[in-house]
């Protein structure tokens, strides 16, 4: 006979069964669907691969997480996600919108600090993810109009949707056992697949190291095909 969880989110989630969250597991194949999909692009720069292995990341510690629910796989879990949302934060600042290392950072810190005044059990825990979607907001209104733009507004849209999907789980747990969560897998597999993308659509001269202190121009994919 199986014992409780030793952690318990989820719909699915009913005892500490590795298959307990069947949906919850398979449905982190999207992220790695989206990673492969990312890492076919032929102009991959440093900063992309960063983004592309962090997605994977994702991907792998959340189905070991919907797994085997541990307060050790919930660490897999939740790390490579914050890991992914400063390092895209951090490249659309300094390789897109061309800001410099300290306004970079003080960006950085302000939604650091945002996100840890975010009730953190609020709507499912959904709340917490707030931040994030606002940082997505003003990083799509300040890009410049073009294609990078439209991916990020694309995010912008399918986000608050992915979220509604991952606070409604336990509230539709009465009449669906499965939950929700796993539709939040796959659409949030979808929105940083487009945030990749939007990096994607400008093609670095040369590899740029995060952090480094060059900042080499972006030249978009269409404006590449015209050059003779």
């Amino acid at each position: 006979m199986n014992n409780a969880p030793e952690i318990d989110l989820y719909c699915e989630r009913m005892t500490s069964a590795w298959f307990d969250e069947p949906l919850g597991l398979i449905s982190n194949v999207a992220f790695l669907i989206a990673a492969f999909q990312l890492a076919r692009h032929p102009g991959n720069r440093r900063p992309h691969w960063v983004l592309i292995a962090l997605l994977i990341c994702i991907g792998v510690g959340s189905g070991l997480f919907h797994a085997f629910a541990t307060r050790l796989t919930l660490l897999l879990d939740v790390i490579p996600i914050q890991l992914f949302i400063l390092a895209a934060i951090w490249i659309l600042l300094r390789l897109h919108l061309l800001r410099t290392h300290v306004q970079s950072g003080l960006i950085l810190i302000g939604f650091m600090g945002a996100s840890v005044l975010m009730p953190t059990g609020a709507l499912n825990g959904s709340l917490g993810y707030v931040p994030a979607w606002v940082m997505l907001v003003i990083l799509a209104l300040a890009h410049p109009i073009g294609p990078a733009r439209q991916w990020l507004v694309t995010a912008v849209a399918v986000f608050p949707v992915s979220l509604a999907f991952r606070t409604a789980d336990l509230p539709v747990c009465q009449v669906w056992p499965y939950g929700t969560h796993f539709i939040w897998h796959v659409l949030n597999a979808y929105v940083l697949y487009c945030v990749i993308r939007a990096t994607q659509t400008g093609v670095a001269a040369n590899d740029i190291p995060l952090g480094g202190s060059e900042i080499s121009a972006y030249t978009s994919d269409e404006e590449k095909e015209r050059t003779p």
